[in-house]
């Protein structure tokens, strides 16, 4: 049985400006946040439903994109990854994770740096062969820093890591944008590739 959530009477009249948490919302749509908080949710200490949480965290939108970086020895290294976001405008900082046993997060730590390729709608072929790990047949180019990105695709930002976070079994590569490229085309989404990861 659920219980009853109750909405502050003062809330359910005619649309009011508030301001909360630095934004403005209506009193109508306070009200309806007010409900939506009220829904059904795991409580203190209780398990959280596993199929429910992999299904919602899958709808978070997510692009597909190639990291290159260079190993010790001078030879670059290629990876397909997903979880990219900007975190700051001034200065341009982005996050991106990466698996705690990947080459690319070795390759990070020991660079200080990477690149990452936006790839371009219909891009399929890159990205299953980078996952399979046929670098060879990927044609690429090079930053002004020398890191490898994917030739044609719709876009590169070449990034200078500021620190990496160690929570999780991903690590956090936080990131400033140094150089940028535009390319043809969109970015391609990983549901065109209907790929998941995520959950």
């Amino acid at each position: 049985m659920h219980t009853a959530c109750a909405v502050p009477a003062a809330i359910i009249r005619p649309p009011v400006q508030i301001r909360q948490a630095g934004f403005f919302l209506t009193g109508v749509r306070r009200l309806r946040w007010n409900l939506i908080s009220c829904g059904r949710h795991a409580r203190s200490g209780e398990a959280v439903d596993k199929k429910a949480k992999k299904k919602i965290l899958q709808m978070i939108p997510y692009g597909a994109y190639v990291v290159g970086t260079k190993t010790k020895q001078g030879t670059d290294h290629l990876m397909f990854g997903t979880w990219l976001m900007q975190t700051s405008f001034k200065p341009p900082l982005v996050a991106f994770a990466l698996s705690e046993d990947s080459r690319t997060l070795a390759n990070v730590r020991e660079s200080k740096s990477f690149a990452v390729s936006f790839l371009a709608d219909g891009m399929y072929g890159v990205a299953e062969g980078i996952v399979d790990g046929s670098f060879k047949n990927v044609k690429t180019e090079r930053t002004p820093s020398g890191l490898p990105v994917v030739a044609g695709a719709a876009g590169w930002i070449d990034c200078r890591v500021l620190e990496i976070s160690e929570k999780g079994d991903h690590r956090i590569a936080l990131a400033e944008v140094v150089e940028v490229a535009s390319g043809p085309g969109k970015l391609m989404p990983l549901d065109a590739l209907k790929w998941h990861y995520g959950g």
